[in-house]
């Protein structure tokens, strides 16, 4: 569902990571076993408002991987708001603005609200369309069909939209099973 030259995220983009897999005993957050670690970066479009987003499954939450997806996601010179993560400390040095808002100054659903929206909706996704089950090798298949649904939710064309998969199915060498459970982040 992913067209392989579709334009980078711009403007102002808040980007953080989350972790997705279900309800379990033990630490929250960074640290938490049993989840999958994910990047979500979501274009500011208004007051509080999401333009575009894309979600990443991530092996890690270093400077690293955290700036490989940006690169890869959001364009030059965009504005990037953070939460002030130490490790993404050197994205001003990337050719990114960097906006890191500390907890400590701000209330905490107000910190990154787009990605706290984005957040809450792919989780109840997860339990709606999934039921709650989803399988970890196919994790990065759903993460793209729900960037694709949500990247087109305000089109006036509806219609467009299965047109738009077969476009892309069309574009893409097709993937074998093997090719989809293969895939790692």
């Amino acid at each position: 569902m992913v067209h392989a030259d579709r334009s980078f995220l711009q403007g102002e983009v808040e980007v953080d990571e989350a972790f997705i897999g279900g309800v379990r005993t033990g630490k929250r957050g960074r640290g938490a076993e049993g989840k999958e670690l994910i990047f979500i970066a979501a274009e500011c479009s208004g007051e509080k408002r999401v333009g575009r987003i894309r979600i990443q499954r991530i092996p890690d939450a270093s400077a690293k991987s955290l700036e490989t997806f940006i690169a890869a996601n959001i364009a030059k010179g965009s504005t990037i708001h953070t939460d002030g993560w130490r490790s993404y400390s050197c994205v001003d040095k990337l050719g990114y603005k960097h906006l890191p808002r500390k907890s400590a100054t701000v209330d905490p659903d107000e910190l990154l609200p787009r990605i706290n929206l984005v957040t809450a909706l792919l989780k109840r996704w997860i339990l709606g369309t999934l039921q709650g089950r989803f399988d970890p090798k196919h994790m990065d298949s759903y993460f793209e069909e729900f960037v694709f649904r949500f990247n087109r939710r305000t089109s006036k064309s509806r219609g467009l939209l299965f047109q738009r998969v077969i476009e892309n199915s069309m574009r893409v060498e097709p993937a074998t099973y093997q090719k989809i459970i293969a895939r790692k982040p």
